[in-house]
This record gives C-alpha cells, sequence and structure tokens, in this order.
C-alpha cells in the first residue's frame, strides 16, 4: 500500500524548513499548493512519487532535495515556484509533464543525466524559465513540444538528443540562443514560430530530413544573418524569416529557391553561380 503525504497531513508543517522523515511513498495532489512560507524542503528517501500540483505556488521554496528514487512526477507539480533556484531529475523519471517547471522565474540548472530514462517533455514544461543557461536533453525525448521552452530569455545554448523528430510550435519563442544554431538531422517537423524572436541567433542550418517548417519558424530573429537549406523541403511556411536581415543559402532552382523569390527573400546559392 503506498502511503500518501495529503494537504491535511501537511498542515502541521509550519516552519520555512521541513525535512520529512517519515516513510511516505507518495506526495499527494496539492499537498503543499501556495505554502508561500515554505523556503526549504527535503523529501524522504524510498519517494516514488509527486502528483500534480504538489509544490505549485511556493513562491518561497528556493532548494529541494529529490530522492534518486523517485519514479514519477505530476503536472505542474514546482509551477509558480519563483524562488526555485536549481533540482536534479532522478534518472528513473520518465516524463516531465506540461507546465512542470512553468514559471520558475530563478531556476538556474536543471541536471538530467546522460543515462536518464527520460522519453518525454510536455508543453510548457520550461515556459518563462528566465534564468536557465542551458540545458542538455537526453536522447531518449524524440519531441520538444509546444512552449516547451518558451520565453527562456537567458538559455544561451541546448544539447539536443540524437533522437530528436519534431520541435513544437513556439518551443523556443523569445529564448537567448545565440551564436550558430544546427537542426539535429532525424528533425523532420519544425512548427509554427519555433524559434520566434531568438534574437541572439546568427546562423543557422537544416538538416536534409527536414520535411517541413512551418510559418514564422525564425522570423523576429534580427542578428540571423544565414539560413541554409540545401534540399527540397515538402512543405514551408509563409515569412519563416525577416525580410530584409536574413540570407536564406540554397540551391539554385531548388523549390527553397522558388520559395525565397515568391517571398522576395535574398538568397545566396552555395554553389556561386549567383546571388541575389
Amino acid at each position: 500500500m503506498i502511503r500518501t503525504l495529503g494537504k491535511n497531513q501537511v498542515r502541521i508543517y509550519k516552519q520555512e524548513k521541513i525535512v520529512i522523515n517519515e516513510n511516505y511513498d507518495a506526495i499527494g495532489f496539492g499537498a503543499f499548493e501556495n505554502k508561500m512560507s515554505l523556503k526549504k524542503l527535503t523529501l524522504p528517501e524510498g519517494l516514488i512519487r509527486i502528483d500534480k500540483n504538489a509544490f505549485k505556488g511556493c513562491t518561497a521554496l528556493k532548494t529541494l532535495h529529490v530522492p534518486v528514487t523517485l519514479k514519477e512526477i505530476g503536472e505542474a507539480a514546482w509551477m509558480g515556484c519563483t524562488n526555485l533556484l536549481m533540482i536534479e531529475i532522478p534518472n528513473g523519471i520518465r516524463s516531465i509533464p506540461p507546465r512542470t517547471f512553468k514559471n520558475c522565474l530563478a531556476l538556474t540548472q536543471i541536471t538530467l543525466s546522460p543515462s536518464s530514462c527520460l522519453t518525454g517533455i510536455g508543453e510548457s514544461a520550461f515556459e518563462s524559465c528566465r534564468e536557465l543557461k542551458t540545458i542538455a536533453i537526453p536522447d531518449g525525448v524524440s519531441r520538444i513540444e509546444r512552449r516547451t521552452f518558451y520565453r527562456t530569455k537567458n538559455m544561451k545554448s541546448v544539447v539536443f538528443p540524437e533522437n530528436l523528430t519534431f520541435i513544437g510550435k513556439e518551443a523556443f519563442y523569445f529564448s537567448g540562443l545565440e551564436g550558430k544554431l544546427m537542426i539535429p538531422e532525424g528533425v523532420t517537423e519544425i512548427e509554427e514560430s519555433a524559434f520566434f524572436r531568438c534574437k541572439n541567433l546568427t546562423e543557422v542550418f537544416i538538416p536534409g530530413s527536414v520535411k517541413r517548417l512551418g510559418k514564422w519558424t525564425f522570423h523576429g530573429c534580427s542578428r540571423l544573418k544565414y539560413l541554409t537549406i540545401l534540399h527540397d523541403i515538402d512543405e514551408i511556411g509563409e515569412w519563416i524569416i525577416n525580410k530584409n536581415d536574413t540570407i536564406i543559402r540554397c540551391i539554385k532552382g531548388s523549390r527553397v529557391d522558388h520559395y525565397c523569390q515568391s517571398q522576395e527573400f535574398r538568397t545566396e546559392y552555395v554553389n556561386n553561380v549567383a546571388k541575389k
């Protein structure tokens, strides 16, 4: 039988710093929700589950020890923990659900081991984590969903997983990604506004595996000098770049070239036969 720490039991915990010594297996739905005086919490070893909204709105929480035994996290578990600084996700976690760390404004570091069992990251999981600097996504993850890293304005870099196939709508909208960005081979679809207003990107390379680019994919990337697409894409949306800021490198006469002409985008042909 799983012993769950629920809201009724939490009433006895009124301190700013809490160590839960009891042998609980789970933290229940909304157990610590909106406990705004809670600053430090140590969870018991042996804990296997944290339910939905368990720590949602704990705005003073800064440090949290998560035991390695943890196997399951519920949706929005730490949403709105605006002072949470860092967290290490145990290797046994297979999914980071939607909105898990949404609006964790001070979160600077999240540790995910290369040997992690993680296979999924839900929508808006890290939305508005504005102090997050970088993240290495384990190779088991194949999809970056809608708004996963939306408005992570200080995130300079990301290590994409080897098995990535999909980048969702507004996934990196207004993030701080900078310099050259190599979309990994194997990605087949990049949805609408995926990198919208990533103002520090200077160059992007799209691999031959990509079949679809949604509209406004790199629109608003005002420092983006080159977008390289050296194959025919099945579908390209409108205004994937800023018309006056970016040059699209492509093959002369290709489907991408014809798209550029129809959009009046500047092109540079890779064989240097012509420039426009």
